[in-house]
């Protein structure tokens, strides 16, 4: 409605009639009732844009009474369960390592002591890793439990010793299938869990150190293919000296 046009007596009457002040010149009482019909609209409705937008893989949706989170999901519980058996596995290897070299023994078992300490050590290193979810960390410890079969095999006598669990000549069938048992239990996030590549931040800094100023052998000019003698720890611009294009690493 244009209030200008109507006459201040048609004004007022209008403000009389929804309850507002009538008083006050025309001006006044036209702005009464543009911010009385404001007031009475409804306010106005803030659309989301829609956006197609799928759930990535590996995800699940999460709905909550106030927004829509996307959550990543727990895949590695296996890793963490079986992270968790190596480490108490490994806390037993260390146990049973000092046993025999503060509690004495054979010549033979206060010698393989520290051999047997730097296999639980080995077996601490490899839970913790793949209770973090790291795929090295299955690796690690698999490597750590053929050495201590072999360890296990070659020292395996009628008396107890530090790196053999089962001993006595019956008993190395025993010894044996309980390594290849607990290879088999280790490689299992490997085929039913997504882990990360890679190490733990603190192992990924040492090795970073040691390779410091060796060439990166992956990176190859994007425009003549050539391989590019560029430093790992190196990011930046780079420019061929084949083809002089620049690149980005």
């Amino acid at each position: 409605m244009n209030y200008d046009d109507l006459t201040l007596l048609k004004l007022k009457s209008l403000c009389k009639d929804r309850g507002l002040r009538v008083s006050g010149v025309k001006e006044e009482v036209v702005i009464r009732l543009m911010e009385a019909d404001e007031a009475a609209q409804p306010a106005p409705q803030i659309r989301q844009p829609t956006i197609g937008f799928q759930i990535p893989a590996g995800y699940h949706q999460v709905t909550t009474q106030q927004q829509k989170l996307y959550v990543d999901k727990d895949e590695s519980e296996l890793a963490n369960g079986i992270g968790v058996c190596i480490i108490i596995y490994a806390v037993f290897r260390l146990f049973w390592s000092l046993v025999f070299s503060v509690g004495g023994g054979s010549a033979e078992s206060w010698l393989l002591s520290p051999v047997a300490f730097l296999i639980g050590i080995g077996y601490l290193m490899g839970g913790v890793i793949t209770y973090r979810g790291y795929r090295n960390g299955v690796y690690f410890t698999l490597g750590v439990l053929v050495i201590s079969g072999l360890f296990s095999i070659a020292f395996h006598g009628a008396e107890p010793n530090p790196v053999s669990i089962a001993w006595g000549d019956e008993m190395i069938m025993t010894s044996i299938m309980t390594s290849i048992t607990c290879m088999i239990l280790v490689a299992l996030p490997l085929l039913l869990s997504t882990l990360k590549e890679g190490w733990p931040e603190p192992i990924e800094r040492i090795l970073n150190q040691t390779s410091s100023g060796d060439p990166n052998p992956n990176i190859k000019c994007r425009s003549c293919k050539a391989e590019l003698n560029v430093p790992k720890e190196y990011s930046g611009m780079i420019e061929c000296p084949t083809c002089q294009s620049q690149m980005k690493v």
